[in-house]
């Protein structure tokens, strides 16, 4: 029996889970981020090719400074405009940087505007761009005039402006020296910085300087004729010391201004050397005829018994040559001791003499022997006073006559015009002795009295009264002696006191008439008159208040413990109206009593 066929095989399928793909799925994954990727980047170049600009404008640098596309055109801090290009130009002569304007910074396209490229600036008078050390660059702008012509192409500054000011007026000065100005360098007058020089280049014809210079809106009104320039810088001399300031901070065009109604111009022409200095109101000015120049020189002193009482203030040959001339400025406070028959002569160094007696040098302080001055002396029979532009002859020494004049002439800046002499205080002093820890110690209380007719004083209380501590009756001394008082003739007027000596004054005192002792009911302009030897001290009305029937001081007026007891002098009638008197650091005025006599 034949074997039965096997039945065929019939194949089985198997399903196997085929091993996990990792780097696979990774590379899906990421394939994933890059296409957001992409479409987000599209999309963000899509919107900024979209998004509004202005227009663009070209300007061209002598150099680049590192400027570069990308960088930004700021004004104020804010940016309006970024770079776009910067090319070399065909000529390789400059740079040419394209600049495209944000919509809202359009009127900068204007004809007028400016732009520099920030960089750092480091010199003695300011330090500027250092956010570009460590930042990228930009470009500043000075915008031009509103109504400007619309343009797009500029030559840019070389050197940044510091000074912005949109409605700074440019002027030009001309000197003969630069004296190492740079632009950048300020102008200032009274030493308020009012513009700022944009540039400095010779002249054509190399015979000058041309400095080109902004000047601020608000002092704009200066460029008018008779304004004068100079280039302020350190100035050392026997004569004269000014300028210091320029060693620290650098050299900086100061100015004078011209007078008001002048014409309004664009064009100076500087000084070599600084005008003279501006002489205060009320004072006089006298011309002096020498034969040589000796000690005149510019800014030396005018001196009466070796005081300061002015200076000159310019030195030249007369017209003709016959002679030098000088201008002479007298303070306003003792132009009343230059009279008709005055005297003057130089102080120009020593004289030296051989005789029977031997040698003889003669010369003054230490400082008219170096600086040189010219000074001057009145006879005892005062002539009439001068005016302004009287002239003088200035002698070579002085003759041993006038140097024996003693003219009793007044001075001070208030003086009534009868010539009335001002009061003279005395310096006092009341010392007394207190026991302290068993021992005795003596104390003082010092202020200033003044002398009266009748062989009285007047002076505050405490000057006059027994200390609550005292040991012993205190002594008041004054105008170098010991006084002593009536008891029964003291009497007391609120803060002040008036004593009737016993023994008279000695006759080297001034005493003050009782009639120029007035009572005022308000406080009116007066003057503080204390030391001799100081200016007094004006004081307004205004700042005078009363308080409880006090006259209180106010606290900026510079009153201090040393004025305890100064007078107090009306300006209009120059009567006595009252004393000074200082209590716990607070000045008051003690007015005169309608009782006083």
């Amino acid at each position: 029996m034949p074997e039965p066929t096997p039945a065929p095989v019939v194949p089985v399928a198997v399903v196997q889970t085929a091993p996990e793909n990792k780097w696979a799925r990774r590379m899906g994954t990421r394939l994933w981020v890059v296409t957001a990727l992409c479409l987000i980047a599209s999309i963000t170049l899509t919107i900024w090719s979209q998004k509004p600009s202005g227009p663009t404008i070209t300007i061209h640098f002598k150099d680049g400074f590192g400027i570069r596309p990308g960088n930004t055109l700021q004004h104020h801090g804010i940016e309006v405009g970024e770079v776009t290009s910067v090319t070399l130009k065909p000529a390789a002569d400059g740079v040419t940087v394209k600049v495209m304007l944000q919509p809202q910074a359009t009127m900068l396209a204007a004809e007028g505007s400016q732009f520099w490229i920030v960089k750092p600036r480091f010199s003695l008078t300011r330090v500027s761009g250092l956010e570009t050390v460590v930042g990228a660059k930009y470009l500043g702008v000075q915008p031009g005039p509103p109504n400007g012509k619309r343009v797009s192409e500029f030559t840019g500054l070389e050197t940044p402006l510091t000074f912005i000011d949109s409605d700074a007026v440019e002027v030009e000065i001309t000197f003969r020296e630069g004296h190492g100005l740079t632009a950048g360098d300020p102008v200032k007058h009274r030493g308020i910085v009012i513009g700022e020089v944009t540039a400095v280049d010779l002249r054509r014809d190399l015979d000058g300087v041309v400095v080109r210079v902004r000047l601020s809106e608000t002092s704009s009104h200066i460029a008018r004729a008779g304004t004068l320039f100079w280039v302020e810088r350190p100035t050392i001399n026997v004569a004269e010391v000014r300028g210091l300031d320029t060693l620290v901070s650098g050299r900086y065009i100061a100015m004078q201004p011209g007078p008001k109604d002048g014409v309004e111009t664009k064009s100076f022409a500087g000084l070599d050397v600084p005008p003279p200095a501006e002489v205060p109101e009320g004072g006089l000015e006298i011309v002096l005829e020498a034969g040589r120049r000796g000690g005149l020189q510019r800014g030396v002193p005018l001196l009466y018994r070796g005081m300061r009482v002015g200076h000159v203030i310019s030195v030249g040959l007369a017209n003709d040559a016959a002679s030098v001339e000088a201008r002479v400025w007298v303070d306003g406070d003792y132009k009343n001791l230059v009279r008709s028959n005055t005297r003057f002569w130089t102080n120009d160094g020593f004289d030296l003499s051989v005789g029977l007696k031997g040698v003889k040098l003669s010369t003054d302080t230490l400082s008219t022997l170096i600086i040189g001055g010219v000074s001057f002396a009145t006879p005892q029979a005062a002539g009439q006073p001068v005016r302004t532009g009287q002239r003088f002859v200035c002698a070579e020494k002085p003759e041993d006559e006038w140097l024996q004049w003693q003219p009793r002439v007044p001075t001070g800046q208030h003086h009534a015009a009868s010539e009335a002499v001002s009061p003279k205080p005395l310096r006092a002093a009341l010392r007394w002795h207190e026991k302290s820890f068993g021992f005795q110690r003596e104390r003082q209380r010092t202020g200033w009295v003044l002398p009266l007719s009748g062989n009285r004083l007047l002076g505050p209380t405490d000057l006059f009264e027994k200390p609550a501590k005292a040991t012993d009756k205190p002594e008041l001394e004054a105008g170098g002696v010991a006084l002593v008082s009536v008891p029964e003739s003291e009497t007391k007027h609120g803060g002040l006191t008036s004593v009737r000596l016993q023994q008279p004054l000695p006759d080297t005192i001034a005493v003050w008439p009782g009639a120029k002792v007035a009572h005022v009911a308000e406080p009116v302009d007066c003057r503080i008159i204390g030391n001799s030897s100081e200016q007094p001290l004006s004081i307004a009305a205004g700042r005078i208040k009363i308080e409880a029937n006090t006259w209180m001081v106010d606290p900026t007026v510079p009153l201090t413990a040393d004025h305890h007891g100064a007078a107090v002098v009306s300006h209009t009638t120059n009567d006595i109206i009252g004393l000074i008197v200082m209590t716990e650091g607070r000045a008051s005025i003690a007015p005169v009593p309608a009782d006083l006599k």
